[in-house]
């Protein structure tokens, strides 16, 4: 499907800032998302800017480092960032969807393959979609099965971690 099919919007974000230009006055507590590949893009936190953060429940992507996140919180970005959202979007469906649009930006490479925004919204991404029940049963995505599926994921990485670093919860009441 085409990722314009699987998201209501896609444009770049209003609420950008250069880093060195961020004012730094109050408490801390926005994300500062940039087209870092680590922590979710963020590279650092900062106080309320003068324009509006962009709202959470999004996926960022820095097209020219081909940097994908999912934002749960409202947060503020670095210039070149593509905001992703859909209604049904959640932190779930969300994992899913940051995984599959990873895989198809790994094809773009630097330089004249890099990718752009008219790449982007050529790509097709492989998820999860059924028959509307409308009329014309078109086909559409899969919001509740994307999601029951990235909770599922979710779940077996926190067994898994638990089974390496001890359930918290226990080592809490062991003390």
């Amino acid at each position: 499907m085409l990722i314009t099919d699987v998201f209501e919007s896609m444009r770049a974000t209003a609420a950008w800032y250069d880093r060195a230009t961020l004012n730094m006055t109050g408490r801390a507590t926005y994300p500062f998302v940039s087209r870092a590949s680590e922590n979710n893009g963020i590279v650092a936190t900062c106080p309320r800017q003068v324009k509006d953060p962009e709202p959470g429940n999004a996926i960022t992507i820095g097209l020219d480092t081909q940097t994908i996140a999912y934002q749960p919180a409202p947060f503020y970005t670095s210039q070149n960032i593509q905001v992703l959202r859909h209604d049904r979007l959640d932190v779930d469906s969300g994992l899913v969807l940051v995984t599959l649009i990873r895989k198809q930006m790994s094809k773009f490479g630097w330089g004249g393959n890099g990718a752009t925004l008219g790449r982007l919204r050529k790509t097709r991404i492989m998820v999860p979609v059924e028959t509307g029940a409308d009329a014309d049963r078109k086909v559409v995505v899969d919001w509740e099965g994307m999601s029951s599926f990235g909770s599922f994921l979710r779940a077996e990485a926190e067994r898994s971690i638990d089974a390496v670093l001890g359930n918290p919860d226990e080592l809490a009441g062991q003390q």
